[in-house]
């Protein structure tokens, strides 16, 4: 009897900034669910595809996936570890532009062609880009995809020249991405740190980085759930944490308070982030909701035949694709606010960036500040997010089960 082929998993990461952390907790919850910590064997996921937060901790966890549990412990200790005076620094050099546009003359074009950074910042991306280098095994991601461990990952970021998504991917061999009929261009290449950190510089918060010649930013700008390159390189199930939460309830605002700038950037940036996230899935399951009904309808024949006419017009065969999906069950604007209400003042940062804090997180609502839910990247906060996700994920260990048989 001929043994079943593995299914191709997918692990899918939408955007999210410190909501990031929610990610890392739903998967530490699901690795012991399934009872793989610290076990040998096939890895949870061998196709991964991430946007902005979701690409570095996607590149985290293709570069472990030699192990059956992808090391995912070691995430939830680097979020955890995240300190406010490193993901918060604001310097002169970051406000007065990456690269030094203002040196005279041929200094200025030096300057462009070396650096990795294009524009001005509110914060410095040197630490962030210090921790990425140090965290995550390069060497041992391009090995994983080699053998075919990884099938493949795939990170968006948007170019800032034409507005076109760019999709870094890197494919293991004989693995193909389909192509798309989307205004998104395909660059088939090793993924890097640089790579990883042009799919999440957030405008205005982190420069743009310069590849190749080229200035890239925050993917999720216009490609906010990447679920499509995970279906084009052959996955056959899928699972996306998505970060923004169950059908939150209208806030109550009071007459007197009016939105002001930070709290409409707030929504901008939520806008931009989260909100795709919740289209591109639910398309996904309202496709599989349709199939469903027709293959309870027709026959074989009719279905086979349906399927082909529905293909023709399609870059990817329309198919069932099984989906487990994660949304965060509590507001994880409210979650910041909490802490910042609570914990800010024993958490040891200097005047300067607690004003910040106090900044971004002001909010006609009391109870919400969408704008420090995407920004604060700080190790305490992250801790609340993480087991909020370990939370949502033991709730769902049936769901889990089913998915993973």
């Amino acid at each position: 009897m001929p043994v079943p082929k593995r299914p191709h998993t997918a692990l899918v990461l939408s955007a999210g900034g410190v909501r990031g952390a929610y990610q890392v907790g739903v998967l530490d919850g699901l690795v012991d669910v399934l009872g793989v910590r610290g076990a040998s064997g096939a890895p949870l996921f061998s196709v991964f595809a991430g946007t902005s937060v979701g690409a570095l901790n996607a590149a985290y966890m293709a570069a472990n996936a030699h192990h059956a549990d992808h090391r995912v412990a070691g995430l939830v200790d680097v979020w955890q570890r995240l300190a406010l005076r490193d993901t918060l620094r604001c310097t002169p050099l970051t406000l007065w532009g990456w690269p030094l546009w203002h040196l005279p003359g041929r200094y200025a074009k030096y300057a462009s062609r070396s650096s990795p950074y294009v524009g001005r910042s509110l914060f410095d991306p040197r630490p962030t880009e210090r921790l990425l280098e140090r965290v995550i095994a390069w060497d041992r991601l391009h090995a994983n995809v080699e053998a075919g461990v990884v099938r493949s990952l795939a990170i968006a970021a948007l170019d800032v020249c034409d507005g076109r998504t760019t999709l870094f991917a890197e494919l293991a061999p004989g693995v193909e991405l389909r192509p798309s009929q989307t205004h998104a261009r395909t660059h088939l290449t090793p993924i890097d740190a640089q790579r990883v950190l042009a799919s999440s510089a957030l405008p205005l918060v982190y420069p743009a980085r310069n590849i190749e010649g080229r200035s890239y930013m925050d993917g999720a700008l216009r490609f906010g759930t990447p679920i499509g390159p995970a279906l084009r390189a052959g996955a056959d199930r899928v699972v996306v944490i998505s970060l923004l939460e169950r059908s939150p309830a209208p806030q109550p605002m009071d007459a007197p308070d009016v939105p002001g700038f930070v709290f409409m950037l707030g929504k901008i940036f939520g806008a931009l982030l989260l909100d795709p996230v919740s289209h591109d899935v639910d398309n996904l399951l309202r496709i599989n909701r349709m199939f469903a009904a027709i293959d309870e309808v027709l026959g074989a024949a009719e279905f086979a035949a349906v399927t082909e006419r529905l293909d023709q017009a399609r870059d990817l065969p329309y198919r069932r694709v099984p989906t487990l999906v994660f949304r965060p069950s509590e507001d994880l604007a409210a979650v910041t606010a909490s802490f910042i209400r609570r914990d800010l003042a024993d958490s040891g940062i200097d005047p300067i960036r607690r004003a910040i804090i106090r900044c971004l997180s002001r909010s006609p609502v009391a109870r919400t500040t969408e704008l420090a839910s995407i920004l604060l990247l700080d190790g305490s906060l992250a801790t609340r997010m993480i087991e909020l996700g370990r939370r949502d994920a033991l709730a769902a260990t049936d769901r889990i089960r089913e998915f993973f048989a």
